[in-house]
């Protein structure tokens, strides 16, 4: 399988991960840096402040039974960039009611200005506590609300805090694949999607930032158990 195409603009990707002491599932964003290559110290400095500022402000949307438990940064400007850790434990501040499901995540769209067809830039976090569900299926509108203060927050301490050995940084979207073609391998069978990768990776910064009311789905984003 071919790597994925560097992207056009240096990068990090910070890669979060998350646990109820019985089950992992993470996310992931990018950062577009100036200059480089970052040391790994850089990395690691950046993955702390990540870290820190992920348990000031939106851990207290999310229910006390999940935490963050590390951060990992990877320098993708290059194929040898470097990385760093941070393993320090935040646990979710939100304390009402009771746990629902792991695999329930609240969804923050990225607003950018391209348009196309697809998709949006989006994250996952850990779901709030069940005080927080309208219904089944929506967060509480008080939820949203808070979410949509404390992401626009948590990048803004973060873009203020990273080294200053990649400075200016922004908060970007990148996009690795330039479509995709359907494969039938015959009659009645199901098929698969190959994707295509492009030369190079496409970089959007990020304008906003939206908190879905509909109740997402980690499923996917969990490691496996066994």
């Amino acid at each position: 399988m071919a790597s994925p195409p560097l992207p056009d603009v240096p990068c990090v990707r910070v890669g979060l991960d998350y646990s109820d002491s019985a089950s992992k599932f993470g996310s992931r964003f990018y950062l577009s840096y100036t200059g480089g290559p970052l040391s790994g110290d850089d990395c690691a400095a950046l993955a702390a402040t990540v870290a820190t500022q992920w348990g000031a402000t939106v851990a207290s949307q999310i229910a006390s039974a999940y935490s963050l438990v590390g951060v990992d940064v990877l320098d993708i400007a290059t194929h040898s960039g470097l990385s760093g850790q941070d393993t320090t434990v935040h646990a979710g501040g939100n304390t009402g009611g009771s746990a629902v499901p792991v695999q329930c995540a609240i969804n923050v769209e990225f607003g950018i200005g391209r348009r196309y067809r697809g998709g949006k830039p989006r994250m996952y976090f850990p779901p709030a506590p069940s005080t927080a569900m309208a219904d089944p299926s929506h967060w509480v509108s008080g939820l949203v609300t808070s979410m949509n203060g404390e992401i626009g927050d948590f990048f803004t301490a973060v873009l203020a805090g990273a080294p200053a050995a990649g400075a200016p940084w922004k908060h970007v979207s990148l996009s690795f694949y330039a479509g995709s073609t359907g494969v039938i391998y015959d009659a009645g069978h199901e098929g698969r999607t190959d994707e295509t990768y492009r030369a190079t990776a496409l970089h959007d910064d990020i304008t906003g930032y939206s908190t879905k009311a509909v109740i997402g789905s980690q499923r996917r984003r969990r490691l496996a158990t066994s």
